[in-house]
């Protein structure tokens, strides 16, 4: 992927330690030159426990992405994310309204769409987007959710309905801004010193990797995904650049992330063969020798 040389970007996703499966996916997207620069940066965190939260975050994304990176449309950035999240919410009731069991299926969206020097932000749901200015991490959207007595979203995409209403909101950017976009499996976990804290890493990837390994040492129940984006003084030589996608969901030092339910080998295969293995020792002891160990129980 090619990327706007006024960014640079980072990313990291995990299961977690407890869930089988990652339902929190993110997009990555850029307009370039001849069309006006657009850098477009999206999580979605499926509903969990709900058949199809992976499907609606896929869907949603796809359906987003289409949308805000259509470089025929002539439409500005404020006018190009709402007609993503409409296209969104129609993607995800679709596919839901095709299959019974995917009926209730519905995401958070956080969008972060940057042009030169203004950045404009979609959101419903949970997902966090902060902003890092002069060492100070400021929270720039507000949850849709009730906390307790459960984690319940007061607003997504999906769930059953067609349309959805989302928070939109336009703002000035300066060199030297750092942007996170966080799950609930991140922000969540950790308190806000820490994010924080690690918010202030050398790197938007190291910084990526850092909040999403933090909120795994943390205990990981839920999945955790991080992208972070700098703004910098673009040079003007650098035209574009290209930014690495082939890291999957851990990063090269494997051994200081651990292994996701879903990666684990399953025991049940190797508890079967011991099962057939008696039983057959069993039957031949009875054939061979006319013994029944069951006789001695």
């Amino acid at each position: 992927m090619n990327v706007p040389s006024a960014f640079v970007l980072g990313s990291a996703s995990h299961t977690g330690r407890v869930r089988v499966n990652n339902e929190d996916d993110y997009l990555l997207g850029a307009l370039l030159p001849p069309v006006d620069e657009l850098l477009l940066c999206a999580i979605a965190d499926g509903m969990g426990g709900t058949a199809g939260g992976a499907e609606a975050s896929r869907a949603a994304l796809r359906a987003l992405g289409s949308t805000v990176l259509d470089g025929a449309s002539p439409e500005p950035p404020e006018r190009r994310l709402e007609l993503g999240f409409r296209s969104a919410a129609e993607r995800v009731h679709e596919q839901a309204m095709a299959v019974p069991a995917l009926q209730e299926m519905g995401t958070t969206l956080t969008a972060l769409c940057l042009a030169p020097g203004r950045a404009v932000v979609g959101h419903i749901g949970d997902t966090r987007l902060y902003r890092v200015r002069a060492g100070e991490a400021e929270i720039l959207t507000n949850d849709h959710a009730l906390r307790e007595p459960d984690n319940v979203l007061t607003r997504c995409i999906g769930g059953g309905q067609s349309e959805c209403e989302p928070d939109f909101d336009t703002f000035e950017t300066r060199a030297g801004d750092r942007f996170l976009l966080l799950t609930d499996g991140v922000w969540g976990v950790l308190p806000a010193a820490e994010i924080g804290r690690l918010a202030g890493a050398s790197a938007p990837q190291t910084t990526a990797e850092a909040l999403v390994a933090a909120a795994l040492r943390g205990g990981g129940p839920d999945n955790a995904t991080a992208v972070v984006v700098d703004v910098v003084a673009p040079s003007p030589s650098a035209g574009v650049t290209e930014l690495a996608l082939a890291r999957g969901e851990r990063p090269d030092a494997r051994a200081s992330w651990p292994r996701p339910a879903s990666l684990r080998p399953p025991v049940w295969p190797w508890l079967a063969l011991a099962l057939a293995l008696a039983l057959a020792a069993v039957a031949g002891l009875r054939f061979w020798f006319g013994w029944d160990p069951w006789a001695f129980a």
